[in-house]
């Protein structure tokens, strides 16, 4: 049976992930409850290891006695990242570069970091895992380049990074920080749908929750696919699509506002890469919508 090691367990992705993995994983959960989801943990259907300590304190020693560590852990809000730089800073770059180094000490376990799509910022054009045009436009997109970075620099690991795009979907740990979870809610609760107005008409992938746990799914089980970035996405959107979603499941005003990422272009991420893995996007983009929606205005008149 493999032991597999997740950090940041109860969060968005971590929450959903733990829930949906192969159930023949035995896993381990570190979260420092930073966000107080410990409700991720009521009702699982499977037995789990859970640990209230944070990723940074982690030991190599402790760390050994996996196959796999999947790194969630982190501050996300890219946003937000401009206001709290010094905490942000410290959470996805000081303590992910100590995990990286002890689990390279550990000698043990292939290191899956899920970074960002975000890292490519500032583009025009077709964006491949291969292409060194990156240019992250917020503290958040630069913190993720720089572990991409630390991690290809480090000798004795085995690892994988999966560039996520912006995720979708329901869980107990879901944000409302990204794009689409932030309009479900505007619209579920009848305000306004705030959108950065230089970004109405261009492209941005976005990523649901199933097909982030196919992606890693795929990597634990294909130890030929370590060493290597991977794009990982459902399908790039339009942002106008998203709002035509959501306004399709309730009429809803368009609020233009400034946006803090400047310089902001349109882009298209290939995911070609992962697919040869035999990586097959499940999860709708629309239906997702509707079940946030349902959810979030289940109890409002």
């Amino acid at each position: 049976m493999k032991q597999i090691l997740i950090t940041g367990g109860l969060g968005h992705i971590g929450s959903h992930l733990i829930k949906t993995l192969d159930p023949s994983y035995d896993l381990t959960v570190v979260d420092n409850l930073h966000s107080q989801r410990y409700c991720t943990l009521f009702d699982m259907k499977r037995k789990i290891t859970f640990n209230d300590i944070s990723f940074g304190d982690l030991t190599s020693e402790y760390i050994s006695k996996f196959d796999a560590v999947i790194h969630l852990g982190a501050i996300t809000n890219a946003a937000a990242s401009f206001k709290n730089q010094e905490e942000l800073e410290y959470t996805n770059i000081v303590e992910t570069k100590r995990l990286v180094d002890r689990v390279a000490e550990s000698k043990g376990p292939v290191f899956i970091f899920p970074s960002s799509t975000s890292v490519y910022g500032k583009a025009k054009d077709v964006m491949y895992e291969d292409d060194d045009n990156v240019n992250p436009q917020s503290p958040y997109a630069r913190s993720k380049i720089s572990i991409e970075n630390h991690i290809k620099k480090t000798n004795n690991l085995s690892y994988v990074v999966l560039r996520f795009g912006t995720i979708f979907g329901t869980s107990i740990g879901m944000r409302f920080h990204t794009a689409i979870n932030k309009f479900c809610y505007q619209s579920s609760f009848g305000q306004p749908l705030t959108i950065w107005k230089e970004n109405i008409d261009q492209y941005r992938p976005y990523l649901g929750l199933n097909d982030a746990t196919q992606a890693i799914e795929i990597i634990l089980k294909n130890p030929k696919s370590y060493n290597q970035v991977y794009n990982v996405l459902t399908e790039n959107y339009k942002l106008s699509e998203i709002v035509g979603f959501i306004q399709d499941k309730k009429e809803t005003s368009i609020q233009y506002v400034n946006t803090p990422l400047l310089n902001q272009f349109s882009y298209y991420v290939n995911f070609d890469k992962i697919k040869n893995l035999g990586f097959v996007p499940k999860d709708s983009l629309r239906d997702a919508i509707g079940d946030a929606m349902d959810l979030l205005s289940g109890g409002l008149d």
